[in-house]
């Protein structure tokens, strides 16, 4: 496959535990390119108890960027985004324009820790979503009490109106065996609607790599499923338009 877009990304440099460099975002956006990957959301961390670059900055940065890559011959379209780390309040955050959502759109790419507790979660996918937002509960592979249980994943899904992504490197067995046959399975139970690749480097786990993991969805669950994932519901995000 060709064209893939990955919503969850931290290649934009300087901003946080994502490319050290502007060097290293670079390559990164080139791995990606070979990777075919034709389009990337830059989703920076956000979070409350650390300086987190501000939405304006994000979009300056991202021009820069973008700029950089078009000198490069790397062809690679960059929106702006955060990867949000919930908090009391965050839907109001989002009102007052202080964290960026998906290149704009009413999607919201959302983090907890890896064993919150299920209730707290649904809770503040509830409340996200009450604003009119989509949240997107970013790699859904590591929350324990979310998929310790299918019935469980399946109920946040039904109770908030939320969507899964996970991580690409998951799906390969880039985090081990456990974590690949969770994510497998929640993709088999058609709970995922998003696969990305959480990329932090340029090589390892947390490489901008997606391509081997597209071909092991067509192959697998076939390629309308595969387009869907890595290219429609992406579209959907980008055009701010609800799935």
């Amino acid at each position: 496959m060709n064209g893939l877009i990955d919503i969850h990304s931290h290649t934009l440099p300087l901003v946080d535990d994502g490319a050290e460099t502007v060097e290293m975002a670079l390559l990164m956006l080139r791995t990606a390119a070979e990777e075919e990957i034709e389009k990337i959301i830059l989703t920076p961390h956000q979070k409350a108890d650390r300086r987190c670059v501000t939405p304006e900055g994000i979009l300056r940065r991202m021009e820069e960027l973008q700029e950089l890559a078009g000198k490069e011959n790397i062809p690679v379209r960059l929106y702006p985004g955060n990867e949000i780390f919930y908090r009391h309040g965050l839907a109001e955050l989002l009102e007052q324009g202080k964290i960026r959502t998906l290149a704009d759109s009413r999607y919201a790419l959302i983090e907890f820790l890896p064993g919150e507790d299920y209730s707290y979660i649904r809770d503040a996918l509830g409340r996200v979503a009450s604003f009119g937002y989509w949240p997107i509960l970013a790699h859904v592979e590591r929350y324990t009490n979310v998929i310790n249980r299918m019935d469980k994943a399946v109920g946040l899904k039904e109770d908030t109106g939320c969507y899964f992504q996970v991580n690409a490197a998951s799906i390969t067995g880039e985090y081990g065996f456990t974590t690949k046959k969770v994510t497998r399975k929640l993709l088999r139970e058609e709970l995922v609607e998003f696969i990305a690749t959480d990329a932090h480097r340029n090589e390892g786990k947390r490489s901008p790599k997606m391509k081997a993991c597209a071909e092991w969805v067509e192959k697998k669950m076939g390629r309308e499923k595969a387009e869907k994932i890595f290219r429609r519901n992406p579209e959907a995000i980008l055009a701010d338009q609800m799935m």
